[in-house]
Parts: C-alpha cells; sequence; structure tokens
C-alpha cells in the first residue's frame, strides 16, 4: 500500500495529466484514463527505486494496472471497435493489454531482489509509458472524434464502475 508522499505524488501527477487531457481537448473517459495513467507512472517510477519500494507498491500498481485494463477492454473498446475508424486501434489496444497481463504474471513469478525482475519490472514501466503515450497522443482523439463528447462522458462512469468492480476481485 502506498505510504502518503506516495499516494500525494500519484494523486498530483494524475491531476496533471487529467489537466493536460483537458486543455487538449479530451472529455469524461479520455480525461479519466489520461489521470490513471499519471497515477500509476509514479508509482511504478517510485517502486523501481528499491527491492522494498517495490514490496510495498507492487499490490497497489499490479490491482491498478489490471483493473484500468479490463475495464477498458470490457467498457470503453468495444466502443471504439463500433467504428469503422477507431476499430483498428481497439484491436491493438487490447493485444498490448494482454501483454501487459502477461507481463504482470511474470514478474508475480520472479523473486523480489532477481536481476531478472528487475528488468522486466523495467520494461513493464517502459511498455506501460509507450501505451500510455500512444493513447493519449493517438487513440483518445481519434476515438472521441468517432464517439463523440457525450459518448465519451457515459462512458467514463461506466469506466468507474467497472474497474472499481474488477480492482475489488483482483
Amino acid at each position: 500500500m502506498p505510504n502518503r508522499m506516495d499516494s500525494m505524488l500519484s494523486q498530483g501527477m494524475g491531476k496533471v495529466k487529467g489537466a493536460r487531457a483537458r486543455l487538449a481537448g479530451l472529455v469524461g473517459v479520455f480525461k479519466t484514463l489520461a489521470a490513471q495513467h499519471g497515477e500509476v507512472t509514479v508509482l511504478l517510477e517510485r517502486a523501481k527505486s528499491s527491492d522494498e519500494k517495490f514490496t510495498e507498491l507492487w499490490p497497489t500498481i499490479r490491482r491498478e494496472l489490471i483493473s484500468h485494463e479490463k475495464a477498458e477492454v470490457r467498457e470503453v473498446y468495444p466502443a471504439l471497435r463500433a467504428h469503422e475508424v477507431t476499430r483498428r486501434l481497439a484491436d491493438h489496444h487490447d493485444t498490448e493489454a494482454a501483454q501487459l497481463e502477461q507481463m504482470i504474471a511474470a514478474i508475480d513469478g520472479l523473486g523480489i531482489g532477481s536481476p531478472a525482475r528487475r528488468d522486466l519490472f523495467q520494461r513493464l514501466i517502459d511498455t506501460v509509458v509507450h501505451h500510455a503515450h500512444e493513447e493519449e497522443s493517438e487513440i483518445f482523439p481519434r476515438a472521441q472524434d468517432a464517439i463523440g463528447k457525450d459518448q465519451a462522458e457515459v462512458l467514463d462512469a461506466r469506466f468507474v464502475t467497472a474497474k472499481q468492480q474488477i480492482a475489488q476481485a483482483v
């Protein structure tokens, strides 16, 4: 579980990313997703600082990543799959989400102090950062154009509810 400082830094970055998304014209679910990218990125960076910090933060990071991706796959990307212009983006996302889950499972199976765990964890960080950048700069703007701002707002509540349900089960 994150300590107070980790939580403050994570939430602060989430607010920054959410504000940037809003300035870029993103609303609803796309703003929420960008904010969550900011939050988990801070936790990932903090967790790589030491094995102790990794042990402290990994359960939260794991839960946040899995619930975020599964809720996207369940609520957001089906809406994008319904539009020709975003169908390929949805398929690409689902492939990356599956890769993230495989990495998480592999990290779970490695020893905390092992070089293999550290290397794979860094690959996970790089993958998450790439995935978030790709979504925020390419997928979300195109998706919002395809589904409209009203649908983005509707999807926001559905995504948040799904993420909470999934997080409780992870």
